[in-house]
């Protein structure tokens, strides 16, 4: 990309306040800094009809056909609608799918709001330039990449992207990708890459990108038809001389030498190698695949190893909330309406807490009379209730070390159960929240500026939660282990968790789990175990 102009900003957080400038905008549209690209596949109309025109089959076809159109009947050349049939078929279904190509689209917010000489307005996603300020809030898509000025509470979804459904958290000065989308919170960004150089728009070219591929079907075709091309000219040249030495008249010889050696063409084994893949490219195209070139289908049948991702292939990419499970010797309904009027004050609810919200239903109307929103960095949210004391909710590992330090000697081999049956959920792909409550209330005015929890906090219920399986995930890989093709999960999700999904799918070889991030450990005898 272009250099960019020196920016008139002198900080980031002026530059959050105030935005570019109509000058600054003007300077990089001029240089081509723009959020646009060409939509457009790597592969042309016309190229399309040449890569199927121009084909070895057709050549000779051609040449058959033309003889006979020249010295016989015109009814005698209808072999030729069999190369007319295989040239339709093929140019038909990739153009199909070259305009569903030229429809792929990551980015799909028409508008976003943009930061310009200090007032925020509604900017297309096509105008957009580089150092453009925007303001994201909770559903919003990111339409650049850019960097993080302002964060509260960000929280946002990559699933278009990487495949990884849970959100991650954003603060200041981390870096945002286009295609993502804002599921909680809200922050001001500056726009780093534009255009053809944003994340989404890098994949969707990719998706484009037309390869060839390597068929075994066709290669085999073409051999014969190599084979049949140097045959037929002696052929037809001693079928001429046999009609000419015979007293037949040329044109007669041409058609009748003609005739003997177009059944040498196998032109009903090219239709129908033709037709067999255009039948199975329309099944793909009804279960919403796109296939660009007809002999691409045949790569399915030969494979017999097959690579998945977690997210999206095998689960919904979606969270579910699981169980609420009581401890402490708290009533269920006294649990339930705390954390339903915890889940409601939240000022800027994470997914986890919407999964939460839509599960519990209405508030149980508690006033609330502090509250400490939900930060990636503290992971606890919490708010203190009039007659009711301090909910909080969070992270165990983090709740659990405060709790365990307020506790007495023989109270702590409470926080080790329930730190054993947060491990055993988490190894049964299950995230796990804890609840705890206080009778004092939140510190907000503390000295170091951070509130702080009550020295009381109790554990009072474990809320847990699981990822959707896909409906039709386990009937998919009984399919696949019927045909004989091997399943292996790469995902960059914790192992255990990879590895419990895959079990209750019911995968071969689930037990056998490889953490690259141990690289240093790993043995080619492990590698080789994860691996057949």
């Amino acid at each position: 990309m272009p250099g960019s102009p020196e920016p008139r900003i002198e900080s980031p957080h002026q530059l959050a306040d105030l935005g570019l400038s109509a000058a600054d905008v003007a300077d990089r549209q001029a240089l081509g800094l723009v959020n646009v690209q060409d939509s457009t596949t790597s592969r042309t109309v016309l190229e399309i009809v040449k890569a199927n025109l121009l084909t070895r089959f057709n050549a000779i076809v051609s040449v058959l056909s033309v003889v006979i159109l020249v010295f016989g009947h015109p009814i005698d050349a209808l072999f030729g609608l069999v190369m007319v049939a295989n040239i339709i078929i093929g140019v038909g279904q990739e153009l199909r799918a070259k305009r569903t190509l030229d429809a792929l689209q990551i980015l799909i917010a028409p508008s976003v709001t943009a930061r310009r000489n200090g007032v925020d307005i509604q900017v297309a996603v096509g105008d957009l330039v580089v150092d453009e300020v925007l303001h994201l809030a909770a559903g919003d898509q990111v339409p650049v990449d850019g960097t993080i000025l302002r964060s509260e509470g960000l929280e946002v979804d990559e699933s278009a992207l990487t495949g990884e459904s849970r959100p991650l958290a954003k603060n200041e000065g981390d870096d945002v990708r286009s295609g993502s989308v804002a599921v909680a919170g809200s922050a001001v960004i500056v726009a780093t890459r534009v255009g053809a150089d944003a994340w989404a728009r890098r994949i969707a070219s990719e998706a484009k990108e037309f390869v060839l591929t390597r068929s075994e079907l066709r290669a085999g075709v073409d051999r014969i038809l190599w084979t049949i091309s140097w045959l037929l000219p002696p052929l037809a040249g001693l079928l001429f001389w046999s009609q000419l030495r015979g007293d037949a008249q040329m044109a007669d010889g041409m058609v009748a030498a003609t005739a003997g050696v177009v059944a040498l063409v196998p032109q009903g084994l090219v239709l129908l190698v033709s037709m067999a893949m255009a039948v199975a490219v329309v099944g793909l195209a009804r279960r919403s695949v796109v296939v660009q070139e007809l002999h691409a289908v045949e790569g399915l049948a030969r494979a017999d190893v097959i690579c998945l991702d977690k997210t999206g292939t095998l689960t919904t990419g979606r969270t579910r909330l699981e169980a609420i499970e009581p401890i402490g010797g708290i009533e269920r309904a006294e649990l339930l309406d705390g954390l339903s009027a915890l889940a409601h004050s939240e000022i800027t609810p994470t997914a986890a807490f919407q999964v939460i919200v839509t599960g519990l239903g209405a508030s149980p109307g508690w006033s609330p009379t502090a509250a400490v929103p939900f930060s990636s960095d503290r992971k606890w949210s919490g708010a203190s209730f009039l007659g009711a004391g301090t909910w909080v909710l969070g992270a165990p590992e983090v709740l659990l070390d405060r709790i365990r330090s307020g506790l007495g000697v023989g109270e702590a081999d409470t926080t080790e159960e329930i730190r054993r049956r947060v491990g055993g959920l988490a190894t049964e792909a299950r995230r796990v929240l804890l609840v705890a409550t206080a009778q004092g209330s939140l510190d907000l005015d503390n000295v170091d500026g951070f509130p702080l929890l009550p020295s009381s906090l109790r554990p009072v219920g474990l809320i847990v939660l699981a990822e959707e399986l896909r409906p039709d995930a386990a009937e998919t890989m009984r399919y696949f282990i019927e045909q004989g093709v091997s399943v292996k999960v790469i995902s960059g999700d914790n192992v255990d968790t990879v590895g419990a999904v895959a079990r209750e799918l019911g995968i071969p070889g689930a037990e056998h789990l490889l953490d690259l991030r141990l690289v240093e450990k790993i043995t080619p005898a492990m590698v080789e175990e994860a691996v057949i």
